[in-house]
């Protein structure tokens, strides 16, 4: 027995060796393995359901025999689920987290439904990011090949002399871009001449954002330059081309939901964007912002209808530019001098540089460089930073001059814009031998300081106030000062009254005072009253004037103005518009001088062979067919704006290049006899051009007719017509309405297990829904064409 025992120790202590041997040999996946079993650890699949979620997730866990559940790491991401602060579980090479770990969390399991119902509080789960959705233009119409023609002729009289003159505008168009070329005409005393403005060929670089201007154009002053005429080349970034894009800061927004949530966002009370979220935290960003100060609100309804509202305050400065965005602008030419008295008068060369580039959401930053060949010659820096909800700081720091010594510019400013008020105050100092691309040559003449303040507040619907004041001082000269006060007054349907006073101190002094009151009296008609007085020179004389206007119609129409006052002014002016141009008469007498003047302006446009007139092409515009059909309601973003003429075109002036139009007609003004492929069509024309907008129109010649059998009875209820590829029901009577009867047509009918055959002779021409009579319907087979019966 002993000896029996002895073997049994011996065989059990070699096969915890062997044991042993084998668990080392293992490795850990084997421990994990039998701790697993001792445990009781199982897999199970169930489905999980996070925060009362709509959507289930199937997933593979463990479970341990007191209920215990585990997941592993990689599905707590895939649940958007944070792993709890504790230290993993190994589990067949994976990692696992008891659900029971983390934070806060409750879990149920549903064992018939075999589901857990996890619920967490939102900062156990991961921030959802979203980017709210923008407008997304259009891709830019395709221009064709055209051209436009603005002019006015103008005849005045003042006092004795007569003076006359004429401006036009002429510009050619296609898909390279847009040539324009300005010119004015005039006659005065005996003296005429014929003067060329600006002659500028623009191409737009639509992908970029970046546009390029050969011939004539004005220089970018940047932050503290001056903007120059010059004759060369401009190339610059031109974020007109996108329309949609924002280009100062966005705004984010952020909170949390408990459940499956629907959360709206409001930028000073207007919707900007709405999405449905899942359980968690949630950051929108992009969201739109408006100049100054406001406040972003995030309401988060669930499905219960409960909700939260999180509202949170910004400051949004025009001077800054959003995180990235960079805005640039090179010009090299010769200065142009005495324009719009020389045609082609060019001075030195010149180049200048402007970069700008919002280095953060509250960090924008510029430099610019610029100089003219044996002139002046300036190079700085402008920083423009946010100072958290309140405003924006500007600071410039440049430095220049000429061949007569150099010099240093410093400004600084801060604007505050707010909901009910608003400040800006600037100062700028140059010393005596600083001098910028633009400026005189005579230091004398340049100003060596200015101080700008402004302020106002909004009172709301009982009107405005505000004050300004400006300081300028220059070299060897009397500093100027001017302070202004404004204010305005809603006096509720009486009308509206405002106060003007100005007041100047330097090397003259004068104080000017102006009191309006403003009556409307209809849409288009108002009255007013005007009290003037001030003192010094260039002061007006102290009176009255009582006027009354009445504005000319958008379309067709007349406006017309009369005005008086006790000093013997007086002021009559009569405008009527036409479709093709405005015809505008005015007499007036001031300071004793009488004057006389005849307007007359106009505009040409010629697009697809297509020569229209109207009153003016200040943009873009577009050239409608529909077909043939004369006198069709044509509507710009759902305003009625114009007609087809008798050959079914219409001209559309005041499109927005780049940004979509919408134009339209309705389908109920058409004639019986068409059809239209669509109803609206967007186009977004480039800058100061003309694109076609072809609406799909057929003409559909049309009739009804009563199909009846040899023996006289109507073929029956649902029985079915063909015509070609279409087909009719036939309805009580064996009446029937078909389409597409251009010439005459052989038919068939079909109902159940018959058929029969026919023919439907050409309807009546301008006739849009012809009655084609009886018609005899025979079975298939016989010699049928001729049969018709002609009663209506």
């Amino acid at each position: 027995m002993r000896h029996r025992a002895r073997t049994r120790v011996a065989l059990c202590g070699k096969f915890l060796l062997i044991a042993a041997a084998l668990s080392c040999v293992a490795g850990p996946r084997a421990a994990a393995q039998q701790l697993a079993a001792e445990s009781g650890l199982h897999e199970a699949v169930l489905d999980v359901v996070i925060n009362e979620a709509a959507h289930a997730e199937s997933l593979i866990v463990l479970r341990d025999q007191s209920q215990g559940l585990w997941l592993e790491a990689a599905d707590f991401a895939r649940l958007r689920l944070a792993p709890p602060p504790v230290a993993p579980y190994p589990h067949q090479g994976r990692s696992y987290y008891a659900l029971q770990a983390i934070p806060g969390a409750i879990v149920h399991v549903d064992e018939t439904a075999q589901r857990i119902d996890l619920t967490v509080p939102a900062a156990a789960l991961e921030t959802t990011r979203l980017i709210a959705p923008h407008r997304r233009s259009t891709p830019v119409t395709a221009a064709e090949l055209g051209g436009f023609l603005n002019y006015q002729l103008s005849e005045q009289r003042i006092g004795s002399s007569n003076v006359a003159g004429a401006f036009a505008e002429l510009g050619v168009f296609g898909s390279k871009g847009v040539l324009t070329n300005t010119a004015v005409a005039r006659d005065f005393a005996g003296s005429r001449d014929l003067l060329r403005l600006d002659t500028t060929f623009t191409h737009d670089f639509v992908d970029s954002m970046n546009t390029l201007n050969v011939g004539d154009a004005i220089s970018d002053a940047g932050a503290w330059g001056s903007a120059v005429r010059f004759g060369g080349l401009r190339f610059s970034r031109n974020f007109a081309i996108r329309p949609d894009l924002l280009t100062t800061p966005l705004l984010s927004a952020a909170g949390s939901a408990a459940v499956p949530s629907t959360v709206d966002v409001f930028v000073n009370n207007q919707h900007v964007s709405n999405a449905q979220l899942p359980p968690g935290p949630f950051v929108i960003d992009n969201l739109p912002s408006i100049t100054g100060t406001g406040d972003v609100r995030v309401v988060v309804t669930d499905a219960l209808g409960r909700t939260q509202v999180m509202t949170q305050r910004f400051y949004s400065g025009a001077g800054l530019l959003a995180a990235g965005l960079s805005q640039y602008s090179v010009d090299v030419g010769k200065q142009r001098m005495d324009y719009a008295v020389a045609s082609n008068h060019y001075g030195s060369m010149i180049g200048a540089a402007t970069y700008r580039r919002g280095l953060s959401s509250t960090l924008t930053l510029e430099a610019r460089a610029e100089g003219e060949a044996n002139g002046p010659h300036a190079a700085g820096v402008n920083i423009a930073t946010q100072v958290g909800t309140f405003g924006v700081l500007n600071a410039t720091l440049a430095g220049g001059g000429d061949a007569n010594g150099s010099g240093a510019l410093l400004s600084a400013g801060f604007e505050h814009r707010g909901e009910h008020g608003s400040f800006l105050i600037s100062t700028q100092s140059a010393s005596r031998s600083f001098r910028a691309l633009g400026q005189p040559v005579d230091p004398a003449a340049r100003v060596h300081q200015q101080t700008t303040a402004q302020a106002g507040i909004d009172t709301g619907r009982t009107g405005t106030f505000s004050v300004a004041f400006v300081r300028q001082t220059y070299f060897g000269q009397h500093s100027q000062q001017t302070v202004s006060l404004s204010d305005s007054l809603v006096l509720g349907r009486a009308g509206y009254l405002s106060l003007s006073v100005t007041r100047s101190v330097g090397a003259e002094a004068s104080t000017s005072v102006y009191l309006l009151f403003t009556r409307a009296l209809g849409e288009r008609r108002s009255a007013t009253v005007t009290g003037v007085g001030g003192s010094g020179a260039g002061a007006p004389k102290s009176g009255l004037e009582a006027g009354m206007m009445q504005n000319p119609p958008v379309g067709v129409g007349t406006g017309w103005r009369v005005n008086a006052g006790t000093a013997g002014t007086y002021d009559l002016d009569l405008r009527h518009q036409f479709q093709a141009g405005t015809v505008e008469a005015q007499a007036a007498r001031n300071q004793g001088i009488n004057g006389q003047s005849l307007f007359a302006s106009g505009a040409a446009t010629l697009l697809d062979g297509d020569l229209r007139f109207v009153r003016q092409v200040p943009t873009s515009f577009a050239v409608v067919e529909v077909g043939d059909v004369a006198d069709l309601p044509v509507y710009v973003d759902n305003q009625l704006v114009t007609r087809t003429n008798e050959s079914g075109h219409a001209l559309v002036p005041n499109l927005r290049p780049y940004e979509d139009n919408k134009i339209s007609v309705h389908p109920e003004d058409l004639p019986l006899d068409t059809a239209i492929g669509a109803r609206a069509i967007v186009l977004a024309p480039a800058y100061r051009s003309g694109v076609v907008a072809r609406f799909p129109v057929e003409r559909i010649r049309s009739g009804t007719f009563r199909l009846k059998q040899p023996d006289g009875t109507p073929v029956p209820l649902g029985a079915m017509v063909e015509v070609g590829p279409r087909t009719f029901p036939v309805v009580n009577g064996g009446l029937v309405y078909a389409t597409g009867l251009d010439h005459g047509l052989g038919a068939a009918a079909h109902w159940g297990t018959q058929r029969c055959v026919f023919r439907i002779p050409p309807p009546p021409a301008h006739d849009p829904v012809a009655d084609l009579g009886t018609l005899v319907c025979r079975p298939a087979g016989e010699n049928t064409p001729r049969d018709k019966e002609t009663t209506p």
